[in-house]
């Protein structure tokens, strides 16, 4: 019993892993074809949605290394698409913001983003999506 469980729990693996690769394909391909990196794209995204946050925030939810959102901010501050800002509240918190340019960019790229991501996905009804939504977010809690 226990041997089935760990032979499942390794087919899972795999398959998540797969399919992870595949998104992070299409994606990869989407943003190379815009001059941009998938670190870069997951900043802009981020900001986005949320508006300004804390670099510290950032490295966070990317799950990598504050000297990496240093490289990625430092690449995109070059190219205007986002700036640092310190904080009112504690000089030692730097947020990330969009510029205009920045929103400008991250707003053309979504809407074919959300089409690719879409088109992966609707090999599952609309049922199937939330239920594999809500067992994915089990292994985030």
């Amino acid at each position: 019993m226990a041997s089935e469980k760990k032979q499942m729990a390794l087919e899972l693996w795999e398959r998540l892993s797969k399919a992870y690769d595949k998104y992070k394909r299409i994606q990869a391909k989407q943003m190379f074809a815009e001059k941009l990196t998938a670190p870069q794209f997951g900043v802009l995204e981020i900001l986005h949605k949320t508006g300004p946050v804390p670099l510290k925030r950032l490295s966070q939810e990317m799950m990598v290394t504050g000297a990496n959102i240093t490289c990625v901010m430092d690449n995109l501050e070059k190219e205007g698409f986002v700036k640092r800002i310190f904080s009112k509240e504690d000089r030692r918190v730097i947020l990330a913001d969009l510029t205009a340019s920045g929103r400008a960019k991250i707003g053309s790229i979504m809407p074919k983003y959300a089409d690719n991501i879409a088109s992966l996905t609707s090999v599952l009804n609309d049922h199937e999506q939330k239920e594999l939504a809500k067992l994915l977010g089990k292994f985030q809690d």
